[in-house]
C-alpha cells in the first residue's frame, strides 16, 4: 500500500511539473491578436481647392510611406507657396513648408478630400482626377 501511496505522488508531482512547464510555454508562444496600425492614408497626387477666404490652393504630393514632399501654391500668397515636407499618420497628414515659414496643425484626409484649419482659416482641398 504504501508503494502505491509512493507512485501516486510522484506521477502528482511529474504532473504538476509538466503543467507548470506548459503554462511557461504558454505564454512565451502567445498567439494573442495584437492591435492592427492603419496603413497610412494615401495622399500621392494633384490636389486643388480653396481656403475659406477665397484663395485658390494647388498642391502636388508625392509620399513614399509615412513621408511625403512636394509643392503648394497658394493664391496671392507667394510667403507661403513653395515646397512642402510632411508625414501621414492614420488618416491625418502634419504638413511643413521647407523654408521654414511654419507647419499646419494635423489635416484630416478622407479619401480624395484633404480638410483642416490652416491659420485660423479652413482648407478644403480634393484629389484632381
Amino acid at each position: 500500500m504504501s508503494v502505491a501511496i509512493a507512485r501516486m505522488k510522484n506521477v502528482s508531482l511529474l504532473g504538476v511539473v509538466a503543467l507548470v512547464a506548459l503554462a511557461g510555454c504558454a505564454d512565451r508562444t502567445s498567439t494573442a491578436p495584437s492591435a492592427a496600425v492603419p496603413a497610412p492614408a494615401n495622399v500621392s497626387g494633384t490636389w486643388t481647392g480653396a481656403l475659406v477666404t477665397g484663395a485658390p490652393v494647388t498642391m502636388t504630393l508625392k509620399q513614399t510611406g509615412a513621408n511625403v514632399a512636394g509643392d503648394l501654391q497658394v493664391g496671392g500668397r507667394s510667403d507661403i507657396s513653395g515646397p512642402i515636407v510632411g508625414a501621414v499618420e492614420g488618416n491625418t497628414i502634419r504638413l511643413e513648408a521647407r523654408s521654414g515659414f511654419g507647419t499646419a496643425p494635423l489635416l484630416n484626409v478622407r479619401g480624395d478630400q484633404i480638410t483642416g484649419t490652416v491659420g485660423g482659416t479652413m482648407l478644403d482641398v480634393r484629389r484632381a482626377p
